[in-house]
């Protein structure tokens, strides 16, 4: 399918040059979706000579396939950092997500962005045990920190919270009204950067063959390069997709955490729904996103030179906003108050067994699985493809509409699992780390940085 959404038919964004020198920053800032864009417009007027790489267009990824709700009630995520980490952390989680909202909404007056921001209601619920109890000890939580919690509003949930006072926006034009500031930002696309290097004190990137160089590095994708020692073992690729639903809305937010079912408002004939089921006879796109192990997303510094941030768990829209401003006090002051929450060197897994055994299992698909039971017969439909094992050999094979045979290799460029393709999206997928091929073999998305050979 062709995987563009809603927002994506509904606006269009400024086009930006691909990189054709070498060139020679403070800072360069690695992604072109929320969270890149926002730094770039927080560093607009700071003095400092700064790039903005993405590899594809702008909010064409994640930022551009999201359901877009401004809120900082991520699910039961306060129930587990709670766990985890105890009261504090959570209270420093909710202050620091509940400040990136104010900040939209400071931004969105204060530069006059027309991104049909609306508040509304976030509701989340349960009908299984486990994430009751969850919420049970959020709203308990939330209470505790002087909020008024709305509670079992929802049908057909044991236990249900919510929130006044969040939003809903559309995230590109949003996206638009801050480029629209970035008038001292260089920004380019279709400019992959395809390696990095230290040297004389200096950071030294690839992009497009040409060579970069930077004092200051800030990796703000999905899945960035391996600055974090064994990184893709704390983080979970989490693959969504997202169908329209002819209706009537009150303009609340809902997600029940039993069925990972969601909606939101969108307009007044359609109700915009993200689904994890199989039931996909609607689907318009697919989202991705990271999820982290340690329950908190990774965001700051990795060494004197390099920051990152990822693994917002699909709560994107503020987490771009805690990322962006954290990294930026970083930048120009060298402190932050909440650095010591999202420093991403630290880590509790103890509470993380299902995910674990999911990483595991994803990790076992591509690496073991997928190897043994290939296909010996060729025997496709019409965009259909497969992994067969040819004369010893494995090779991914897809036949078009028109019936036409395309050859493959199957194993990811970026640590060589073996791909499977997805019939619902017409896409080859790594079950390892989650790098996405379209039907011929292009590459769509990340951590991979290049196309499955084709022969």
């Amino acid at each position: 399918m062709e995987n563009e959404s809603y927002w994506q038919h509904t606006i269009t964004l400024p086009k930006y040059p691909q990189i054709n020198k070498n060139c020679n920053y403070d800072v360069v800032i690695v992604g072109g979706g929320i969270s890149g864009v926002s730094l770039a417009y927080r560093l607009n007027n700071s003095n400092l000579k700064v790039a903005l790489f993405e590899s594809d267009t702008l909010g064409s990824k994640t930022t551009g396939h999201t359901t877009a709700k401004v809120t900082y009630l991520h699910g039961a995520v306060y129930a587990d950092i709670y766990q985890v980490y105890g009261r504090s952390k959570a209270k420093q989680y909710l202050e620091s997500n509940y400040e990136a909202y104010q900040d939209i909404k400071k931004i969105i007056e204060m530069e006059q962005i027309e991104c049909d921001f609306k508040e509304n209601i976030a509701y989340v619920g349960a009908s299984d045990t486990t994430n009751a109890k969850k919420l049970d000890c959020q709203i308990r939580l939330f209470k505790s920190w002087g909020f008024e919690v709305l509670e079992n509003r929802l049908k057909n949930c044991q236990i249900s919270m919510g929130l006044k006072q969040q939003a809903i926006f559309h995230p590109l034009k949003y996206l638009k009204g801050l480029l629209a500031q970035c008038k001292h930002i260089d920004i380019y696309e279709h400019s992959l950067v395809t390696g990095s290097m230290h040297q004389d004190g200096l950071v030294c990137l690839e992009v497009n063959g040409f060579k970069v160089q930077a004092r200051q590095v800030v990796w703000m994708t999905r899945y960035p390069p391996n600055l974090q020692h064994g990184y893709f073992f704390r983080i979970i690729q989490e693959k969504e997709h997202v169908i329209f639903q002819e209706g009537q809305s009150n303009g609340n937010s809902i997600l029940d955490l039993s069925t990972n079912y969601s909606k939101r408002y969108l307009d007044e004939q359609h109700i915009l729904m993200i689904k994890r089921i199989d039931d996909l006879n609607q689907v318009y796109w697919y989202a991705q996103d990271g999820k982290p192990l340690r329950k908190i997303p990774y965001i700051g510094k990795m060494n004197g030179q390099e920051y990152v941030a990822y693994a917002y768990n699909k709560w994107g829209m503020t987490l771009s906003h805690v990322a962006s401003k954290l990294i930026y006090d970083l930048i120009i002051n060298d402190e932050s108050k909440y650095a010591s929450l999202y420093q991403p060197s630290y880590g509790n897994y103890l509470k993380s067994g299902a995910d674990m055994l999911k990483l595991v299992k994803n990790n076992y698909h591509g690496m073991i699985k997928n190897r043994l039971v290939s296909s010996k017969k060729l025997k496709l439909k019409k965009q259909q493809g497969k992994v067969i094992r040819h004369q010893g050999r494995l090779l991914a094979v897809y036949k078009d509409a028109q019936e036409r045979i395309f050859y493959f290799s199957p194993y990811c460029p970026h640590l060589k699992c073996v791909v499977q393709y997805n019939e619902i999206d017409n896409t080859w997928n790594c079950p390892c780390h989650g790098s996405i091929f379209d039907c011929h073999g292009k590459l769509v998305s990340g951590p991979a940085t290049k196309d499955l050979k084709q022969y």
